[in-house]
């Protein structure tokens, strides 16, 4: 997974959006990976929680995007 998504070099705004959901969809599923570890580590539920609610905002992001590619 790359850290930065490079969209200069995609003409197309549907274009733009199909990369950055993809990459919303990486992150988010990075982020589940490193909530099942708190998980089982039985870290703190604040973490866990905060965790939590970051996915939750990725979620939304993400249907957010999808929309607005829908509409695009």
């Amino acid at each position: 997974m790359s850290k930065v998504v490079d969209i200069t070099g995609v003409s197309s705004k549907e274009a733009r959006l199909k990369r950055i959901i993809n990459s919303l969809e990486e992150i988010k599923d990075a982020l589940v990976d490193v909530i099942d570890v708190y998980e089982a580590e039985d870290e703190s539920s604040d973490k866990l929680d905060l965790l939590t609610e970051a996915l939750d905002a990725l979620e939304d992001a993400n249907d957010a995007l999808n929309d607005a590619s829908d509409e695009a």
